[in-house]
């Protein structure tokens, strides 16, 4: 079966136009195939309805991005949208450590992301496809993206851009499953967690206390979520 064909037949699997994909659960063998070029590869009205389900889909989980091969799909292409909204003075703690601002939705093809400088940002992070659970994985705080963006007139235009913080993260995260990784696959060993316990290590050296972490994350100091050059 090929991509327009496999396409088409996940959208059909909705009892309606509007309702959510399912998304497949880590052991899904589209989790862990690298995804193809998804460039020419659709045509613009079918990727348009791709984006829209996709959407619709993150958006319900709750999340802030979805890449194709967690409905399913191997293809290179994502969504991306964080509708963060700061406290009322802006000055949540750790928001503010994790750099973490409102992303404007996006949906992007073919994306290269290329970690930019020696920093590199420990946070815990989870997954739709590992629902429910949580491990900390460092990431480079600072990114520059290259893609191809999926307009919402359906017009396509080529990105090169740089991102930081929380934003540098969820392209990280979403690019990855292009290539078949799974966020729980970078993490620090021994801080897979269920999700409900995330809040108890929200001071990462508590974590390495408490759950026996090793490595570079030791180096982290109370109110601390960034190495320099931690090599």
């Amino acid at each position: 079966m090929d991509i327009t064909e496999l396409t088409r037949k996940i959208l059909d699997r909705r009892a309606k136009d509007g309702d959510p994909l399912r998304i497949v659960q880590a052991g899904h063998p589209a989790l862990r195939r690298p995804a193809v070029a998804a460039r020419d590869r659709l045509e613009l009205p079918l990727l348009a309805e791709l984006a829209d389900a996709m959407t619709t889909t993150m958006r319900e989980a709750p999340g802030v991005g979805l890449a194709a091969p967690q409905v399913g799909l191997p293809l290179r292409f994502y969504v991306v949208e964080d509708r963060f909204a700061a406290d009322e003075d802006g000055t949540d703690p750790h928001d503010a450590l994790l750099e973490r601002r409102p992303l404007a939705l996006r949906a992007l093809l073919d994306p290269v992301v290329e970690p930019l400088g020696t920093q590199r940002v420990y946070a815990f992070e989870g997954c739709l496809s590992v629902d429910g659970w949580q491990s900390i994985v460092p990431r480079s705080r600072r990114v520059r993206l290259r893609a191809t963006e999926l307009l919402p007139g359906g017009e396509l235009r080529e990105v090169d851009e740089e991102h930081a913080g929380w934003t540098a993260r969820i392209l990280q995260h979403e690019t990855d499953h292009l290539a078949g990784i799974l966020c729980h696959d970078r993490m620090v060993p021994r801080s897979f967690i269920e999700a409900g316990y995330t809040a108890h290590y929200a001071d990462l050296p508590e974590a390495v206390r408490r759950l026996g972490l090793s490595g570079e994350i030791t180096r982290l100091g109370p109110g601390q979520v960034v190495l320099d050059d931690p090599s």
